[in-house]
């Protein structure tokens, strides 16, 4: 699957609505708490899986926080 980080709990909220709302079968929002955060899976036709992330601290590894 593909990882795409949300600047926000409240844009993967949005996300998970737009794609509902276009039919598609969203599993989540999940709130896992650290270090996995808050996530969505959204499956596409072809059966790759694009997970929304707000909060896992791989963002803060990778710039060093």
């Amino acid at each position: 699957h593909l990882g795409v980080a949300c600047t926000s709990r409240a844009e993967v909220d949005r996300r998970c609505e737009c794609a509902a709302g276009a039919g598609i079968a969203v599993s989540g929002p999940y709130d896992s708490g650290p270090p996995v955060g808050y996530w969505a899976i959204i499956p596409d036709p072809d059966g790759h899986h694009l997970e929304l992330s707000y909060g896992q601290e791989v963002n803060d590894t990778i710039h060093g926080v």
